[in-house]
């Protein structure tokens, strides 16, 4: 198959399930094209502690490999390009998931290693390929949004980074509730005691760091 391209290999996602592997063409550069094999997990250990008012896919994470067709040498105006599309495909995707007023509150870069580390997925147990670990520059986007399940408002934080690695680039982001702004009941409850954004927050970064 022309487009095979191998899934990001993440971190160990302990009770976290994958709900989607794709690979698609996110956009084209006149005669560049760039593919893209996305996977997406939810966090389902969660998912069962809450009622099932409130079900939903209400917090998840996503990796995605990209790479540029024909090969084309890394550059600042290709990166920030790739960024800018980043960016409008992951407000995309979030309101496609219930998150409404999405807005960008800050940016800044990390130094991630990629490559090498594990080279299983372990939240299915499938082999990734593992190469030499790479260190690069992520620019690292924050998001606020708001998220509505069962008649309960919560307020949540979303995150993008962007890395380019070895003429490739990876994606990698995700969203989860903060805090209860408004609702009462067994619902708004429940969610109040599941909610732990500090904990949310350092799995996200450990797998942006840990992705290759």
């Amino acid at each position: 198959m022309a487009d095979a391209l191998a899934p990001p290999t993440l971190p160990p996602l302990e009770g976290w399930v994958r709900v989607d592997d794709a690979t698609d063409r996110p956009f084209e550069l006149g005669p560049v094209s760039v593919v893209a094999r996305t996977v997406v997990y939810e966090d389902a250990d969660i998912r069962e502690r809450l009622p099932a008012t409130a079900d939903g896919p209400w917090r998840f994470l996503f990796a995605s490999r990209l790479e540029i067709r024909p090969q084309t040498p890394p550059s600042k105006s290709l990166t920030t390009l790739v960024g800018k599309r980043a960016s409008a495909g992951f407000r995309s995707r979030l309101e496609a998931r219930g998150f409404s007023d999405v807005r960008r509150v800050e940016s800044r870069t990390l130094r991630v290693r990629v490559g090498g580390g594990d080279e299983t997925d372990s939240a299915d147990g499938e082999s990734g390929s593992a190469g030499a670990e790479t260190e690069a520059e992520a620019d690292v986007i924050r998001y606020a949004a708001s998220v509505e399940l069962a008649g309960v408002e919560l307020a949540a934080d979303a995150y993008l980074a962007v890395t380019p690695v070895d003429g490739e680039f990876l994606l990698t982001g995700g969203a989860y509730p903060r805090e209860v702004r408004a609702g009462d009941g067994e619902t708004a409850a429940a969610l109040r005691e599941a909610l732990d954004p500090e904990r949310f927050r350092e799995e996200l970064f450990r797998v942006i760091r840990g992705v290759g």
